[in-house]
């Protein structure tokens, strides 16, 4: 409830820090300031954090517990005397007398929090690891409270207590930047919380901080700590974004070269770097910048698609960061001339099979369809371009064009199903399913399962009769739209067709309130789907169901005698075997 609440207050935040509030997104996918390996650990019988310096050396801090030095206060502290007053936080010091006062933090005054009963605050006098571990705390506090778990059920208590975090986790962040005894990557860590903080902030409402990110990632994106350089320049391609939703001239093509820029000084681009990158591609796109969507487009499938297709065997977390990547690509807007000449013969085989022209008088030969899908596929040999294909094939098969089917099954085998990849894959798994529609024609089937209800049910039972067997999941009720249709027929032939189905639901459905609560008249097998096994449904398999609807005619000895999964009047394929 908290985070429905929380994403409505940040819905009607200014227009102008939109970027701001892509930034907090971020922050949250690398983690806050806990992106880089963590060298803290706490002692279990003091509670003092510890800090690795880079000689490998345990520097112990003080002596006091963690709670003391990182928490001020209890839930009713929040009157006395002890908390601390707007514009001076608990032990600020300046350790810069000459300092710029107009640079000064305003701390706003303190909310009780409802994480644990206290209010986070900065004690006096901490070292480099006691900052550091404040903000990893402050970061995992946020995440708590953006995700509901915090115990905080008000949602503006909920964003005061975000932004006086924030505004602590800022003030934390300078004093480990100019801290005299903090380490070269200490300090990187504050400027990167720095970044986060106003990111924090910005989104929040607070305009200042908006316009004081934005200059803050310019003067750090050329930063010799990768980290920070990633991170700022994460932000500027947010606020590039936020121009380009603004209309202001030149946006487009600084979204772009600044994701180039990013792409150029990140060793291994992320999950944070792709979401930046899906998010300009489809602000370019809703803008009408074709051009530069697609240049985006191609970056991100050069970046984390190709390189895992051309090195099989990646690890599982490398290839959910490359299905990520993939689907934030898309497919391709830019409609080659190779795609749209399938698509054009594609949609008048369709018209002809709605108009009844017998395939003999067809205006896309064998040939012409040949030429054109060899001509994409060696175009586009992506995985969107074998998952067209696939498809392809089974809409020519459906529409009864045995020929074109025939040959765009040949593509898939010698363009895409040697392979080792997900585009081997995809090939590998629509000519076996072919395959197995054309073997199971003529075989008896007669499957050794129980019916929904859990009672026997044979096919023997139906000997003489034409069985009509849709395949259906209560998950895809779509599945059933082909019942009407079936039932008709039913009635025509009371004595000799009956229908009984097939269901492919997973273990934990309850198909039986289903079929009651859908009223379904006829019983149906039950095969259990289990999409963690090698082959998901062994009967799915076996019949080659790749898409649902999905009809198995059984004639009166119990062999298969046709599929059908166009959902067409199967009333001729019936009155054939009646004949």
């Amino acid at each position: 409830m908290i985070q429905a609440q929380i994403a409505i207050v940040l819905g009607k935040l200014p227009k102008t820090i939109g970027a701001c509030v892509f930034a907090i997104l971020l922050t949250q996918v690398v983690g806050g300031c806990t992106r880089q390996p963590s060298a803290e650990s706490t002692d279990s019988a003091s509670g003092a954090p510890s800090s690795e310096t880079n000689e490998g050396q345990s520097e112990e801090t003080d002596e006091s517990s963690q709670d003391d030095l990182m928490l001020v206060g209890d839930s009713n502290a929040a009157s006395t005397p002890a908390s601390p007053a707007i514009n001076e936080p608990t032990g600020a010091t300046d350790p810069q007398p000459n300092k710029d006062k107009s640079a000064s933090i305003d701390v706003p005054q303190s909310v009780t929090s409802q994480l644990d009963g206290r209010r986070k605050q900065l004690a006096h006098d901490l070292k480099p690891a006691q900052l550091r571990t404040f903000l990893s705390e402050a970061d995992i506090e946020m995440r708590m409270i953006t995700r509901g778990e915090s115990g905080i059920e008000d949602s503006a208590t909920a964003f005061n207590e975000l932004k006086r975090i924030a505004t602590w986790k800022r003030e934390a962040s300078r004093r480990l930047i100019e801290h005299a005894d903090a380490t070269e990557k200490e300090k990187a860590i504050g400027r990167q919380g720095e970044l986060q903080s106003l990111s924090h902030l910005a989104s929040l409402g607070d305009l200042k901080a908006a316009e004081s990110l934005q200059t803050l990632a310019e003067s750090l994106q050329e930063d010799s700590d990768p980290d920070v350089r990633s991170d700022s320049q994460l932000v500027l391609i947010g606020f590039a974004i936020e121009d380009l939703r603004n209309g202001k001239e030149g946006a487009p093509s600084r979204v772009v070269s600044q994701i180039d820029r990013l792409l150029q000084s990140s060793s291994a681009p992320d999950a944070a770097t792709l979401m930046v990158m899906g998010q300009a591609k489809d602000a370019l796109l809703q803008f009408e910048h074709v051009e530069e969507a697609a240049r985006v487009r191609a970056m991100i499938l050069e970046e984390f698609v190709e390189p895992a297709e051309a090195n099989a065997g990646e690890s599982g977390a490398m290839e959910a960061l490359v299905d990520m990547a993939r689907q934030v690509a898309g497919p391709n807007f830019q409609v080659s001339e190779a795609t749209s000449r399938v698509q054009q013969l594609m949609q008048t085989v369709i018209n002809e099979t709605n108009e009844g022209t017998d395939p003999s008088n067809s205006a896309v030969s064998t040939s012409d369809w040949k030429a054109a899908i060899e001509a994409l596929a060696d175009e586009q040999p992506d995985l969107l371009t074998t998952q067209f294909l696939a498809g392809a094939s089974l809409e020519v098969e459906t529409v009864g064009r045995a020929d074109l089917s025939e040959v765009t099954y040949q593509v898939l085998d010698d363009k895409f199903a040697a392979m080792q990849d997900d585009r081997g894959s995809e090939a590998r798994t629509a000519l076996q399913a072919r395959d197995n529609r054309e073997k199971i024609i003529g075989k008896t089937f007669d499957p050794d399962l129980l019916s929904t209800d859990g009672d026997e049910l044979s096919m023997e039972d139906y000997r003489g009769k034409v069985v009509l067997m849709p395949f259906w999941s209560a998950a895809f009720p779509d599945s059933l739209l082909v019942v009407d249709n079936l039932q008709a027929i039913a009635r025509q032939y009371p004595e000799n067709v009956a229908i009984v189905g097939m269901n492919l639901d997973v273990q934990s459905t309850d198909v039986p309130a289903f079929e009651s609560r859908n009223k379904i008249p006829f019983p149906s097998f039950r095969s259990v789907t289990d999409p963690e096994a090698s082959v998901a449904n062994s009967v799915a398999y076996r019949f080659g169901v790749v898409s649902l609807l999905f009809v198995a005619v059984i004639d009166q000895d119990g062999k298969v005698a046709a599929i059908e999964f166009s959902g067409r009047d199967l009333t001729p394929v019936v009155e054939n075997l009646l004949r």
